[in-house]
């Protein structure tokens, strides 16, 4: 008996054992046939004639094609190749489709899509295009769709590990891409309620002190009048044309009891200034970022300062070559994969290198062989909040211009993994869906994104253009998200136009939610393209854009009452006005970072500097803090007036005596700052806001801490402060007590900025993984240099999302990369191959003339036309 107990354990050990090897081989065997073919030859059905992809040693794809036709389709071929499981999550989030996948954690992402009417706005979209785009978008989509077809059993995994195949791509699918970004970047009615719920609390004089928006520090692009004649306002014409607020084709809105999309206080700003939006598609690429947020509120915060960018022109006035440069690194959140899609397209037709979105066809930022451009967001106030009437008789109607009209209703259903179908009810008002219900009034919001015709697709005409003029008319197709577009061209001009639709108020400002009884607060029109700020070769050879102000006082239009704040716009033109300190190959020590300029004077005049690409590195990841600057001035003054009683606040004020203001990861002078604004930022305001204080978010909250040290206004001194200089001092000690807790030591030797903002790349499935899953597809931790106002925008989720400088002297010269890599294979060599020159602030070639890909090419794969194997 137990010789046969022995032997049937045996048997089950190998059996065990086998099952396991067969399985371990299986797995390995089938993540490996995922990934994509990179040589060789394959026929892939539905193109027209062959297409070269040359890929270099980054994975980056050159495609060679003998038609326009024929390279849409080989660009939709190749980026599903590597990011089709991203484009799938993208325009699921889109559609409200996400909770089919992950069960009931993402469904207010998908109520909060599906009230917006995001599909119904794609849909429009599509019958709106012109017949030139819908070609386009069509063969990507064919593209998208041959390499689904025809690789049905060696899909990427993360359809295996959730158990479905992606369906067929088609063009309503890039315009849902295209709302993730604008919802991203444009998202502001929380705001309005926000400040509404302040000003009833403090009344309109501190209401008006809480949120500035200007600074001493802002560098308006556009002149008007006598200033710096660097802008030319074309002659006033008629308005673009918005709908009237009527009745629409979308209908939307969640009932009242329906996952509601309200604002509530939040907790205090965190360290770091991680203060984004749970939802940012534009920078954690749509569904990452909805997965890893699914435990918290979606649309329930003011948005604040987060997703940024940079980008700047030099004139050859102000290089070593002579030819212009182009700067342009934009901060988004990460994600994996990257957001950015590298790609170079050349046809007889075209010739453009640069980044893509995964899911939209050609360069999104780059170049040809003429001109380049470089984007930032403007974050112009294109969405209103209206208060609507309605009948409390008869719920279906609401109160227009003294009348009661019927409302539009839609009914939605999500399908939610295993669980039962999720079903509620969308209501739509002239003016958009409901999507607050607050106590006894409804919220509808109109957004400039879901108006007819504000989907289109210009990117085609300005992958094309070839000098100022055809530039600016690529750019009249662009309704939004407005971005600053940063020009320079071979024949030497540089430029600056802000496009997208604004929109023109009847009355009041957009800022709090207005009537929606009437027509009185109704939209007008948009600010015409032609006086929308610009510049075109300025005199002083140089425009900079940070996401600030920029529009001078006199600019007869609103765009915006919350630009971001002005420290990394001022720190930018700081360094190119000064030219100084940029000493190539200088680096800190153990930092790998460039050495920034540290000590540049505000104001500094132009001087002989000629700069060169790696010059414009230096300044992308220069991480002196103007704002902590100013606040350690601050503080050791009041030290001297009102010295501190405990002795961790006497050890902060010793490392800010001699500190350079720069943020390095070891920093403990910058973490004393830091934790000090909040602390000084909450003594300050709590006394007024009470409870509400933690859902004060500003992106120039520090600008308004300014304004009121500066000025000493007596209005903001809090009780038992007898002078600013003890608010100040109390505020060190009540900061410096956080510190433990946020680096996990008592240690002064713990005291390490970069620890505290400590950046971990997620895949969305990470969360749901084993440690050895989270290890196998996650990137990080890595401690972190820079601050959230410094030119290297740095919070624990957002930051440069790529970096391109474009040399006209020689454009194989210019540099590019992502944050990651290429692919979205965790087995891929261009899974993460980019994140070391990323982290350290270098970069790579941005390979463009024939020789220079030729030269370059690691692996060529030939897709030719006909039947499928």
């Amino acid at each position: 008996m137990r010789k046969t107990i022995k032997r049937v354990v045996i048997s089950l050990l190998v059996v065990l054992l086998v099952c396991l090897a067969a399985g371990t081989a299986w797995v390995y065997w089938r993540t490996h046939a995922s990934l994509p073919q990179l040589e060789g030859e394959v026929t892939v059905p539905g193109l027209g004639g062959q297409v070269e992809v040359l890929r270099d040693a980054h994975g980056v794809p050159h495609l060679r094609a003998q038609s326009l036709e024929d390279l849409a389709f080989a660009q939709g071929y190749v980026t599903a190749q590597d990011r089709l499981w991203q484009m799938d999550l993208s325009r699921r989030l889109a559609a409200g489709e996400l909770s089919e996948l992950f069960g009931e954690r993402t469904l207010r992402f998908d109520v909060e899509n599906r009230t917006l009417g995001f599909r119904q706005a794609c849909e429009r979209a599509v019958k709106e295009l012109d017949p030139e785009s819908r070609k386009l978008l069509d063969r990507y989509a064919q593209g998208v769709n041959a390499f689904i077809d025809t690789h049905p059993k060696n899909l990427p995994v993360e359809f295996l590990l959730l158990r479905y195949r992606p369906r067929p791509w088609q063009a309503e699918d890039t315009f849902g891409i295209a709302l993730n970004m604008a919802k991203g970047l444009n998202w502001m009615w929380p705001d309005e309620l926000m400040r509404e719920r302040i000003r009833a609390k403090v009344g309109n004089e501190l209401y008006a002190d809480l949120f500035p928006d200007h600074s001493p520090l802002d560098h308006p692009v556009a002149e008007v009048g006598g200033g710096v004649p660097n802008v030319t306002l074309g002659s006033p014409v008629g308005r673009q044309t918005l709908p009237p607020a009527g009745r629409r084709e979308q209908i939307v809105p969640p009932q009242a009891n329906v996952t509601q999309l309200t604002d509530q206080p939040t907790d205090g700003p965190a360290l770091g200034r991680e203060q984004a939006r749970p939802t940012a598609p534009y920078g954690n690429w749509p569904g990452a970022d909805a997965l890893r947020s699914a435990d918290g509120p979606i649309a329930d915060q003011p948005s604040t300062a987060g997703l940024g960018s940079n980008n700047w022109i030099l004139s050859g006035s102000h290089t070593q070559s002579g030819k212009p440069l182009l700067a342009n690194d934009p901060h988004l959140g990460h994600s994996i994969p990257s957001v950015w899609y590298m790609i170079h397209l050349k046809a007889p037709e075209i010739d453009v290198s640069g980044v893509s979105l995964p899911g939209v066809p050609e360069v999104i930022i780059g170049h040809n062989e003429r001109i380049a451009w470089g984007m930032t967001n403007v974050n112009p106030d294109v969405q209103d909040l209206y208060v609507e009437s309605f009948n409390f008789r008869d719920p279906h109607k609401y109160l227009h211009n003294g009348e009661w009209v019927e409302a539009e209703f839609r009914d939605e259903v999500i399908k939610v993994r295993q669980e039962r179908d999720y079903r509620f009810t969308v209501k739509v008002t002239r003016h958009g869906p409901i999507i607050s219900h607050e106590g006894d009034r409804d919220l509808a919001l109109r957004w400039t994104a879901l108006e007819p015709h504000a989907q289109r697709f210009p990117f085609l005409k300005i992958n094309q253009a070839r000098n100022w003029e055809e530039f600016t008319t690529g750019l009249r197709d662009y309704a939004g998200p407005m971005q600053n577009f940063v020009y320079a061209d071979v024949d030497g001009n540089i430029g600056h136009y802000a496009a997208g639709w604004v929109p023109i108020r009847r009355h009041g400002d957009g800022t709090v939610p207005s009537p929606g009884s009437t027509d009185d607060y109704d939209w007008s029109g948009s600010i015409p393209f032609e006086e929308l700020p610009h510049a075109y070769n300025p005199p002083s050879g140089m425009l900079a854009t940070a996401n600030g102000r920029i529009v001078p006082d006199g600019y007869p239009y609103l765009i915006s009452k919350k630009w971001e704040a002005p420290f990394r716009t001022a720190r930018i033109y700081q360094l190119l006005e000064a030219g100084a300190g940029l000493k190539p190959g200088a680096t800190e020590a153990g930092a790998g970072l460039p050495i920034s300029s540290g000590q540049v004077p505000l104001g500094a005049k132009v001087g002989s500097a000629h700069f060169t690409v790696p010059d414009m590195l230096r300044i992308q990841t220069d991480i002196h803090t103007l704002e902590d600057d100013w606040l350690s001035r601050q503080l050791l003054t009041a030290a001297l007036h009102h010295s501190p009683v405990a002795t961790d606040a006497q050890y902060a004020l010793s490392l800010l005596t001699n500190w350079n203001a720069e943020a390095k990861a070891d920093s403990a002078a910058t973490l004393v700052c830091e934790v000090t604004r909040h602390a000084l930022l909450e003594r300050i305001l709590k006394p007024k806001l009470g409870a509400d204080f933690s859902g004060y978010r500003w992106s120039m909250s520090t600008v308004f801490l300014q304004n009121v040290l500066e000025n000493r206004w007596e209005r903001w001194l809090p009780p038992g402060d007898a002078t600013y200089d003890e608010t100040l001092v109390k505020s060190l000690e009540e900061g410096v007590k956080r510190i433990p807790g946020l680096v996990h030591s008592q240690r002064r030797e713990a005291w390490k900025w970069g620890e505290t903002i400590p950046l971990t790349f997620h895949h969305p499935l990470s969360g749901g993984l084993s440690l050895l899953g989270r290890w196998l597809l996650d990137v990080g931790p890595l401690p972190q240099f820079g601050t959230g106002t410094t030119v290297k925008q740095t919070t624990p989720s957002v930051g440069p999302s790529m970096r391109m400088v474009v040399d006209f002297s020689d454009l194989d010269q210019s540099v590019q990369n992502i944050t990651l890599g290429e692919s979205g294979h965790f087995l891929s060599p261009y899974y993460r191959d980019q994140l070391d020159a990323w982290y350290n602030g270098r970069s790579f070639p941005m390979l463009f003339s024939d020789a220079a890909v030729d030269k370059g090419t690691v692996h060529r794969l030939v897709l030719k036309p006909g039947a499928s194997n």
